[in-house]
C-alpha cells in the first residue's frame, strides 16, 4: 500500500511558547511528561523538531524567562534567531542572541 508523505506542524503561540494554558505557569516541558498518552510519544516531536529549519522565531518574554538576560555567553550556532521584544531583554540578553550569530564580535558592543 502506497501511502502519503506528510509533514507535521506544530502550532504554538504568537510569542513562541507552547503553552497547555494561558499562564506562564503552564508549560509543555513540564506538563507533557506528567501527561499519559503524551509521555510516551513526546520524545517523536523532539527528534522532529532536531530536523527542522534552521531558523527560530521567538519573543523577548519567554528568552526572558529561560534566563537569556543572566546566562553566560553561549558558544555560537547554526541556528538563526528573529526575537521580538520591546523591554524584555537586558543588554546581557541581547549579547547573548548577538553571540548565538556567527558575525558577532567583542567589537560591535
Amino acid at each position: 500500500m502506497d501511502r502519503p508523505i506528510t509533514t507535521l506542524f506544530m502550532l504554538m503561540s504568537v510569542d513562541g511558547k507552547i503553552s497547555t494554558g494561558a499562564t506562564d505557569d503552564l508549560d509543555i516541558d513540564k506538563d507533557f511528561p506528567k501527561i499519559a498518552g503524551v509521555r510516551e510519544g513526546l520524545h517523536q516531536y523532539y527528534e522532529i523538531e532536531q530536523t527542522t529549519d534552521l531558523w527560530s522565531l521567538n519573543s523577548g518574554r519567554v528568552q526572558a524567562k529561560l534566563g537569556v538576560n543572566t546566562k553566560e555567553m553561549p558558544d555560537k550556532t547554526p541556528v538563526s534567531f528573529v526575537i521580538i521584544d520591546n523591554d524584555h531583554l537586558n543588554k546581557n540578553g541581547v549579547l547573548y542572541f548577538c553571540s548565538l550569530n556567527s558575525v558577532y564580535t567583542s567589537d560591535m558592543v
